[in-house]
């Protein structure tokens, strides 16, 4: 499990009493209340409805990944390895092939071997032999799943515990980790009943945080990583996601989720293979903050007072709630995968990714990969940084439930002092936020923080243009 705990950040020790240096008030870097004394168990409970299905779904994608290339390689040992040396060319005497020989079908930031494991699958028995018919043989039962999402809750739970062991992560949320000894088949029955339970799950009625984190979106990713069969003449596409992958494809000043669709295109024995990346976009105001600094990605000190503003960040993974578009790179990986009786030769090239080739489109809320199609340079109008003078006006929805509900649920700069006082908010002529915050009768319990009663915040956020 050392790739999910990497995945997943490091816990600061939980410091009592511990606060914010009073000359740091001006700085938007979370901190607690001065004085304040660690944190509720509701603050726990919404942070961990967010951690706790993450690491579930990465632990449970993790082992699958490592039991599918474990098979893999029992008969085929080099492939799913790097090459020692350079790599061997395809035709060395032609400068301008780039084909070269390789042991992976994809190149991916998820590490996957569904797509081979499924080239495999999807071939006929009758025309197999050796090592490729024995690997066959080997991977079929385990590749027919049953519908999960008509079982009963509790008996997802139920397999779910018989396949897994309690853990705990870096930030110290509790989850479930698989047993060191699933086989293969077992690794597929986990990760497809993980998905059916986080769907489902109702754990954390009135206790996530408000809105919720969106279940239904955040399985959606995770799905078309299950065993899919290739017909002979058409083709199949796979959505590879790995949760909290992120990279920046405009700016480095932006951090998107990454994800690669697969599409595979069959012909009896052969399969060509192209491969683009997809970015999941974010709001950046909430998902990557100006205040994280390159030390936070190693050592994150903000984390026990974002868990009192339920504030979640890059720091934490991924962000579980869906946003309407997405960004597609071009392909810059195709394979020709042949299968033979006995022996499977992969033939491949690849191309550098360019920040800012990619597309801005809309995002499927199935994420089906075969309805998302690669940028093509010279045809698609290549996506830019949104323009930093349009804002999108909030939902009337959204202000008659920030309305209803008190401060923690407001926005992030105002949560602290919301949650010790009566507070009234409008909206200024110059389009700007105000809040004020009654300084008398405090909440029980809460301390007199002493901030000013007025706060005036702006809503739109100033983005860079300016791109390398």
């Amino acid at each position: 499990m050392a790739v999910c705990a990497a995945l997943l950040l490091g816990f600061p020790p939980l410091i009592f009493g511990w606060h914010a240096d009073k000359s740091d008030n001006k700085n938007d870097r979370p901190k607690l209340p001065y004085s304040m004394m660690g944190l509720q168990r509701d603050d726990v409970d919404a942070y961990d409805s967010k951690a706790e299905p993450v690491a579930d779904a990465t632990a449970a994608l993790v082992a699958l990944n490592n039991a599918g290339w474990t098979v893999i390689r029992k008969h085929f040992p080099q492939l799913g390895t790097i090459a020692a040396g350079a790599e061997k060319r395809v035709d060395p005497d032609k400068p301008t092939d780039d084909r070269f020989f390789a042991n992976y079908a994809t190149e991916d930031v998820a590490f996957s071997p569904m797509p081979l494991l499924c080239i495999v699958w999807s071939l006929p028995a009758s025309e197999l032999s050796g090592r490729v018919k024995a690997l066959h043989d080997e991977i079929a039962p385990a590749m027919a799943l049953e519908d999960y999402s008509t079982w009963k809750l509790d008996d997802l739970r139920r397999a779910v515990d018989g396949m897994t062991n309690p853990a705990k992560t870096a930030q110290g949320t509790k989850y479930r980790t698989p047993k060191s000894n699933l086989s293969y088949e077992q690794a597929v029955r986990l990760y497809a009943m993980t998905i059916a339970l986080l769907r489902e799950e109702t754990k954390w009625a009135g206790k996530t945080d408000s809105p919720p984190p969106d279940m239904v979106d955040f399985t959606n990713r995770l799905r078309p990583q299950l065993p899919r069969q290739i017909r002979d003449g058409e083709t199949t596409a796979f959505f590879l996601y790995r949760p909290g992958v992120v990279n920046h494809p405009l700016s480095k000043d932006e951090f998107e989720e990454r994800a690669d669709v697969v599409r595979i295109t069959r012909t009896g024995l052969t399969f060509e293979v192209a491969q683009f990346p997809v970015y999941l976009t974010e709001d950046q105001k909430e998902w990557s903050p100006s205040w994280i600094q390159p030390a936070d990605e190693q050592n994150d000190t903000t984390l026990t007072a974002r868990k009192f503003e339920h504030d979640w960040t890059r720091l934490d993974g991924p962000f579980l709630w869906f946003r309407g578009d997405l960004l597609n790179g071009q392909v810059t990986y195709r394979a020709t995968v042949k299968v033979y009786a006995n022996d499977i030769v992969i033939e491949a090239e690849r191309m550098i990714e360019n920040r800012g080739a990619v597309k801005r489109v809309d995002r499927p809320p199935d994420y089906d990969p075969t309805r998302m199609t690669a940028f093509q340079p010279g045809v698609d109008a290549p996506a830019g940084l949104p323009d930093a003078l349009t804002i999108d006006s909030p939902r009337v929805e959204d202000e008659v439930r920030n309305l209803k509900r008190l401060g923690p649920y407001f926005s992030n700069g105002f949560r602290a002092w919301c949650a010790y006082g009566l507070w009234t908010s409008g909206r200024a002529a110059d389009g700007k936020t105000w809040v004020t915050v009654s300084p008398e009768t405090p909440r029980p319990g809460a301390p007199n923080l002493g901030f000013p009663s007025t706060v005036t915040d702006s809503v739109a956020s100033t983005q860079s243009a300016v791109q390398e």
